[in-house]
C-alpha cells in the first residue's frame, strides 16, 4: 500500500457570541500610565448564544495570584478560560493552573455607541469610550498545540473599571495606535465566531 495523504480535519463552529476585555494597567496618582508596568489583571466577559459548550454568561479574572470566574455555570466559564481566553495576548502573563468560581448572575448593557456594562452581585465590568469599529479576522489564532479561525467587530474602548466584592482594581486601559486604527486594552468584540 503508498502513502494516502492525511485528509484535512473539518473544523466546525465552537463558540458565536460576543466577548468583551479589559486589561488594567498601573497609573500614577495624576492617572498617567507607569511607563513599562505590564498589567495588574485581565478581564474577560463572554456572552455565548451558541457554543458547544453551552449558552449565556461568563466573567473571567485573570490575575497573578490566580483565575477566578463569575456566572450561573461553572463548567461553561472554566472551558472558556481553558480553551480560549488563557491564550490571549493580554491573558499570557498569568498562567492558569486553576480556577476559582462564584455564582453570580449579571445584567448585561451593551451598547455600540457608549459602550458595555455588566453588574453582577459579587463582580462588575463597565467598558467604555468607543474610539473606533472595524472588522477583524485571525485565520489562524493559535490556542496552543491547536488553532482556530476567529472573526469579529472589534471595538477598542479608552475607558475600563473592573470591581469584585465591591473592591474597584486601581489602573486604567492602555489605548495605542494600531496600524488600522486606535487599539486598546479595553475593548468589545461583537458578531463574534470560532472555529475550531
Amino acid at each position: 500500500m503508498g502513502n494516502i495523504p492525511a485528509v484535512p480535519r473539518r473544523r466546525s463552529v465552537a463558540l458565536i457570541g460576543a466577548n468583551c476585555g479589559l486589561a488594567l494597567h498601573p497609573v500614577d496618582r495624576k492617572g498617567a500610565h507607569v511607563p513599562g508596568e505590564p498589567a495588574s489583571c485581565f478581564a474577560s466577559f463572554w456572552m455565548a448564544d451558541w457554543s458547544k459548550w453551552g449558552t449565556g454568561t461568563a466573567l473571567l479574572v485573570a490575575t497573578l495570584q490566580g483565575w477566578r470566574s463569575y456566572g450561573s455555570n461553572e463548567f461553561f466559564a472554566a472551558t472558556l478560560a481553558s480553551e480560549l481566553t488563557r491564550f490571549f495576548p493580554e491573558a499570557a502573563r498569568f498562567p492558569l493552573s486553576a480556577i476559582s468560581h462564584t455564582d453570580d448572575a449579571f445584567d448585561v448593557k451593551l451598547d455600540l455607541e457608549r459602550g458595555f456594562t455588566a453588574t453582577g452581585r459579587r463582580a462588575s465590568l463597565e467598558i467604555s469610550g468607543v474610539l473606533d469599529r472595524r472588522q477583524f479576522s485571525a485565520p489562524d489564532f493559535q490556542l496552543g498545540p491547536a488553532s482556530a479561525v476567529l472573526s469579529n467587530v472589534y471595538l477598542p474602548c479608552s475607558t475600563g473599571r473592573l470591581s469584585e466584592f465591591g473592591v474597584e482594581w486601581p489602573g486604567s486601559p492602555t489605548v495605542y495606535p494600531g496600524p488600522r486604527g486606535p487599539s486598546s486594552s479595553a475593548y468589545m468584540a461583537v458578531a463574534e465566531s470560532w472555529v475550531i
